[in-house]
């Protein structure tokens, strides 16, 4: 087959031995306002200034169902008019609009942030893709979903072109093992309008072992456009101070037995390195004979953000 070149591959699974990401088939967006993660339904949140209570409604009069004190913080579900303004904190629980609370209405971005969810669907046992629902740009959404199903697509068809592949090189007397091209996905990160998306491919075409690789999507979804590395490393000192980074943790990691030509890394590169969001920074992958024999594996090294900000 004229994609995949005859390297040597042992078994499909092999390849996915060296991938730091497991799949995922559903993964909720977290947003965090202030130092709170905001959940679905919750339209903003209520601080007790002053020792005061919560309320129940029986009979259609306000009873008081329990004490808070100052500090306290609690989600706020509902909204209404009734009895001065009432806040509703958990089912039938209201706080009462006084001097001694202080409600907050949520941003709409970050409500709007909440309504990212991303789910598995499938072609085939094989071939899985992510789908998104609940964004506000819909035409960004549907774009995103028809990106990636044309994605698993095309690695569907690839896989169908291996088996016909494997017939022909079975009728001409080679015996090779299974030829496959496999693909799932996970979803590293999904918070504060940001989503990474992680597509993990191996290939197997004969010889003793297969492909693996992994190509990744970042989206800023509040301005429903993909982010490039160049957006994150945007000058040279940044740059710098991200290669001496990888550099110095290739060291360490060859005295812990791994065997990256260190010599032969001289940068990050921008436009094509893979990359995803982490909660911490950036984590920048290395491919297949990247910097290092093919006992290296896919590799990936975690970037603070403090390095390049």
């Amino acid at each position: 087959m004229k994609r995949f070149k005859r390297v040597s591959a042992v078994v499909l699974g092999l390849a996915l031995l060296f991938t730091p990401l497991a799949p995922q088939t559903v993964a909720e967006a977290k947003v965090v306002w202030g130092n709170q993660e905001l959940v679905k339904g919750q339209i903003g949140r209520v601080t007790v200034l002053k020792n005061t209570n919560l309320y129940n409604i029986k009979n259609n009069k306000l009873v008081a169902a329990r004490k808070v004190t100052k500090g306290q913080v609690f989600r706020v579900y509902s909204e209404s008019s009734k009895f001065g303004g009432l806040y509703g904190v958990s089912k039938g629980t209201y706080a009462q609009k006084s001097s001694s609370i202080k409600y907050e209405k949520a941003p709409s971005d970050k409500i709007q942030a909440l309504g990212g969810t991303v789910t598995k669907k499938s072609l085939a046992s094989n071939i899985s893709y992510p789908q998104v629902s609940g964004l506000i740009n819909k035409p960004f959404e549907a774009s995103y979903n028809r990106k990636f199903l044309n994605i698993a697509k095309e690695a569907q068809k690839e896989h169908n072109e291996l088996k016909e592949q494997e017939k022909e090189d079975r009728k001409n007397g080679w015996a090779p093992g299974p030829y496959s091209r496999n693909m799932t996905y996970s979803v590293p990160y999904n918070q504060d309008n940001i989503l990474s998306v992680a597509i993990t491919n191996d290939a197997y075409a004969g010889g003793a072992h297969g492909n693996a690789w992994i190509d990744t999507y970042n989206y800023d979804l509040l301005k429903a456009r993909q982010i490039s590395l160049k957006d994150i490393i945007n000058n040279n000192t940044k740059l710098n101070k991200v290669n001496n980074y990888i550099r110095n943790e290739m060291i360490a990691r060859n005295k812990k037995g791994a065997q990256f030509w260190v010599n032969e890394f001289k940068s990050v590169n921008l436009k094509e390195d893979q990359f995803y969001y982490t909660s911490s920074g950036i984590a920048i992958i290395f491919g297949e004979y990247e910097y290092g024999p093919y006992s290296n594996g896919i590799h990936t090294f975690k970037i603070p953000s403090s390095v390049y900000k």
